[in-house]
């Protein structure tokens, strides 16, 4: 009894010991809790203030993460989550995530107007519950922490999925989000429980967990990696466990779509870059060449997938959805070039792709919703009547695209570097593969994202009539396009701010 007692005051120890490093986890709790009260109360004036207390939670947890001490590096809480330079830099990104989702959808009419009511609270409770859970997964460092904090982000994205639920599109969406999602848990889960079997251990990070893993059958443990990258692939729309992507863009509200693009594909990357940290070593990496063949084989597939499909059409939101697809396969083929220094290179490129995508969704939120664009060709003769919308779109298109001067094309540039020195170092015939096929695509990727802005210029439109762009979507198009130009010109100021937070 006595022993037991001095474990269970150990573990308290330990929690309490590490609780300086989950404030900002606390926070969104925190205001996650109070957004659900406030909901409660009936008064206009509490109703409006609902997105601006959300807005709140998410600022004060990003001047926490910029400003605030480096915290307890280390693992924490009973070995279950991490925290370093990548979880405080992700953090920050997730919470950007979180503010620039509550902009476009104060400047999405239909949100704001079925929001008005009962459920406004709820809809920003939700989005500060999977920022939550984004956090929580880019901590964690145990297979089981990993799983919870998935489905906390899942069962969030399923109910945002549905908030416009008097719209056929979003229920049907939702309905296949939920189908694909549960599966892909479940698959998730049993490839998790043979990995406990063959190692006794949760925690993919000891020296410990991998050496068991050599010692078992190489079928059995090629086999419960299959399952597990099943279900992180499916987190950042990875062929092929993609097919949920096109419906749920196509369904899902604007902003939530620009929240699926960039805040779970991040997260997802992060779980799969801690879980592969141990392939740097290269005896572990020969031993699981399998697995490696396998990360290639999908890497290729993604990117195939994503940008030969999306040169088939017609509707702009599922242009995007394979477009995600594409930067899903891009990410994945930069965690393979294990021997280079690749971590700075993939969070240069998250950025970038946060402020790309957010950009972009902006603006297609706009002429969906002002000027009625349901598809490619109703963006005809557009340009010149909206000339700011029309170089703006292109300026986000063209760094999707991966072409100066524009910041996408120095993450690619960062991307492919680090693939070539891995290529150089080990001699690996995927890597070289992947970098060929990544460069040749990046053409292709050209050809669809060109649509929009020839549209737009090229083609011609009978109607004269007057579109108006509000001052607060101007502002903010030129807010998330600032970056994409200084990020080109000068990359250091981020990279050298990245190391210094993973130093």
């Amino acid at each position: 009894m006595e022993e037991q007692a001095a474990q269970l005051t150990q573990a308290i120890d330990s929690i309490l010991a590490g609780a300086g490093s989950l404030l900002p986890e606390l926070l969104l709790a925190i205001f996650f809790l109070l957004l659900v009260t406030l909901d409660l109360f009936k008064s206009k004036t509490v109703k409006r203030l609902l997105p601006w207390v959300a807005m709140t939670g998410l600022f004060s947890v990003l001047v926490l993460l910029v400003l605030g001490p480096q915290g307890i590096d280390g693992v924490q809480f009973l070995n279950l989550l991490r925290s370093d330079g990548i979880a405080r830099y992700t953090g920050i990104l997730f919470s950007l995530t979180g503010i620039f989702t509550i902009l476009l959808s104060l400047q999405n009419p239909k949100i704001e107007k079925r929001k008005q009511g009962e459920g406004r609270g709820e809809y920003y409770a939700l989005i500060l519950m999977l920022v939550l859970g984004l956090n929580l997964m880019s901590k964690s460092v145990n297979l089981l922490m990993v799983f919870l904090a998935i489905e906390v982000v899942s069962i969030a994205s399923y109910i945002l999925t549905l908030s416009l639920k008097e719209e056929k599109r979003a229920v049907e969406a939702g309905l296949k989000y939920v189908l694909y999602g549960t599966l892909s848990a479940g698959v998730m889960l049993y490839g998790m429980s043979f990995f406990y079997g063959l190692t006794g251990s949760l925690d993919y990070t000891l020296v410990s967990f991998w050496r068991s893993l050599l010692d078992a059958s190489p079928l059995m443990v090629t086999v419960a990696a299959i399952l597990v990258f099943a279900g992180f692939l499916f987190k950042i729309s990875a062929a092929p466990f993609h097919f949920w992507t096109p419906d749920v863009y196509q369904g899902a509200p604007m902003p939530i779509v620009a929240l699926f693009s960039t805040g779970p594909k991040m997260a997802g990357i992060i779980v799969i870059m801690r879980f592969v940290a141990a392939f740097a070593d290269p005896t572990i990496v020969s031993a699981f060449a399998d697995v490696q063949l396998f990360l290639g084989i999908a890497a290729l597939a993604t990117l195939a997938v994503g940008n030969f499909t999306a040169l088939w059409q017609r509707s702009p939101r599922r242009l995007m959805a394979f477009s995600s697809v594409s930067h899903a396969g891009f990410l994945l083929m930069a965690l393979l070039a294990f021997g280079s220094d690749y971590t700075v290179s993939i969070l240069f490129y998250m950025t970038v792709l946060l402020f790309m995508n957010f950009g972009i969704f902006l603006f297609l939120q706009m002429a969906e919703e002002d000027w009625q664009v349901r598809t490619l060709e109703d963006f005809q003769g557009l340009g010149p009547r909206v000339p700011f919308a029309g170089i703006m779109a292109l300026l986000f298109l063209l760094s999707l695209t991966g072409l100066p001067p524009l910041a996408g094309f120095m993450g690619k540039l960062l991307v492919f570097s680090n693939v070539w020195e891995a290529y150089t170092a080990y001699g690996q015939p995927m890597l070289l593969v992947l970098l060929v096929v990544g460069i040749l695509l990046t053409g292709v990727a050209l050809f669809y994202y060109i649509k929009i802005p020839y549209h737009l210029f090229l083609k011609r439109n009978q109607t004269a009539e007057n579109l108006v762009i509000s001052l607060s979507n101007k502002l903010l198009l030129v807010f998330f396009a600032l970056p994409l130009l200084v990020l080109f010109f000068k990359p250091d100021l981020l990279l050298h701010w990245i190391e210094k937070l993973l130093a």
